[in-house]
């Protein structure tokens, strides 16, 4: 059995293929994007900084959830076996090997969940942290720059 068609086939103008492909890498690469918003707010806080600081919460902070109850911090090579609930779920297919340029800030608020990526060249939570810490947002934290980045630490209790 032979199907012929004599029509001529189909060609998409450059243009449409070029703009599907740039869509589907965008949409792609969104599952843990960086937040550059949230990234800018971390380094103004640090910088305005008179001592002990909270990490921004609340509207036009940039952070993917602005009431954020809790923040888990993970950093390069951590292992995210032993991760607690709510953030189990989120991070099981992190790649924490893939690179060490960066450490992800899970927000939880509630059930709700976000995750992203900030730039340790900017702001860094992982001197010397090889696991993953939850942290409220009412902890204080202390910054200092080092080689042009905030080295962010937790405040002792």
């Amino acid at each position: 059995m032979e199907f012929r068609q004599n029509k001529k086939p189909v060609q998409f103008p450059t243009a449409w293929a070029f703009l599907a492909v740039s869509l589907f890498l965008g949409v792609s690469l969104t599952g843990c994007a960086q937040n550059s918003g949230y990234q800018e707010s971390l380094a103004s806080a640090a910088d305005n900084a008179q001592g002990a600081f909270a990490l921004p919460r609340g509207e036009g902070e940039g952070a993917p959830i602005p009431l954020w109850e809790t923040v888990l911090i993970v950093c390069p090579y951590s292992d995210t076996n032993l991760v607690p609930e709510p953030f189990a779920k989120n991070v099981q297919n992190l790649d924490t090997a893939s690179t060490d340029s960066v450490q992800w800030l899970l927000f939880s608020e509630q059930n709700n969940l976000s995750r992203i990526s900030v730039e340790r060249s900017a702001v860094d939570f992982c001197q010397g942290e090889s696991h993953p810490i939850e942290y409220e947002s009412k902890r204080a934290w202390n910054a200092e720059k080092h080689d042009g980045a905030w080295v962010m630490t937790p405040t002792t209790v």
